[in-house]
């Protein structure tokens, strides 16, 4: 007899449990489709679709981080270096080169890549957290193998966790997981960050279920803190620094529409192929 009212109270629970999925799931849908929690692949885009325009509002900076591409490698560098302090500089130097090649494979924002690095493990290489996050981004073994096979990467499991302390490595496996969260966030800066910290599912539910103050998430502070320091001496520069003629709104603008209202009118007397080529 006993075994039976067992029995029967593991049917009702699960069940029980099964309709709270259930519930669970549906309003994470609803929510999705109203726009209120964005999540889900970006509709109509390319897979290496990257913006900066949520920064701003992630990380309250007004950088214009379009304007990186008026600057040389070194320079940028220079910038990035002369912002943290003297002990910082030494620890981020020899990944520094890293980080900056793959924010240019993955179109990732290397000072969003650096501040994350800078709170996941301060530059410390051999890191290892109590959950078993290693390396300089931290990250798991079983996420790791899982972001290699969307890599299209198979390695075993070894290989896997030899690579998590190696520093390429960890920093393009981190990289990679950085952008897969922001377009899953549909380039929500803010969620992106936390979903490193928490995950993406249980972010995902305690948004759902109204649990949590994402803006003042203490990982996210932390982040927005090393971030708007990395930043400053590239803000300080641009800000100072005259745009390129062919980035003001004379030329790329009113301008680039009268030529192209010049072609549409009189394709044959401008020689149209060479001038739209230009554009």
């Amino acid at each position: 007899m006993k075994f039976v009212s067992g029995l029967c109270l593991t049917i009702i629970l699960g069940c029980l449990w099964l309709v709270a999925g259930v519930i669970s799931t549906n309003r994470l849908k609803t929510l999705e489709l109203a726009g209120i929690l964005p999540y889900g692949p970006l509709p109509a885009v390319e897979s290496n679709y990257y913006s900066y325009e949520g920064l701003h509002q992630a990380f309250d900076s007004s950088v214009p981080l379009k304007r990186a591409s008026e600057f040389s490698k070194v320079e940028f560098e220079t910038m990035l270096m002369t912002s943290l302090s003297p002990k910082e500089q030494g620890e981020l130097k020899p990944y520094l080169n890293s980080i900056l090649d793959f924010s240019v494979e993955y179109q990732v924002d290397p000072f969003w890549i650096t501040s994350i690095v800078m709170v996941e493990s301060n530059f410390n290489l051999t890191a290892l957290s109590p959950k078993n996050a290693r390396g300089l981004m931290q990250i798991k073994p079983d996420t790791a193998q899982h972001l290699y096979q969307l890599m299209q990467k198979t390695l075993t499991d070894d290989q896997v966790s030899e690579n998590l302390y190696r520093p390429k490595e960890n920093i393009e496996v981190g990289v990679f997981y950085l952008k897969k969260l922001l377009q899953n966030f549909r380039m929500n800066y803010r969620f992106a960050t936390v979903a490193y910290n928490i995950g993406p599912s249980k972010l995902r539910n305690r948004l759902v279920e109204k649990s949590l103050d994402v803006n003042n998430f203490s990982y996210l502070v932390k982040v927005k803190d090393r971030y708007f320091k990395l930043t400053q001496t590239f803000a300080q520069v641009t800000k100072f620094k005259a745009m390129p003629y062919e980035a003001t709104y004379v030329y790329s603008e009113q301008g680039l529409k009268l030529e192209l209202k010049i072609v549409d009118l009189f394709p044959m007397a401008t020689g149209s192929e060479n001038l739209t080529a230009k554009f």
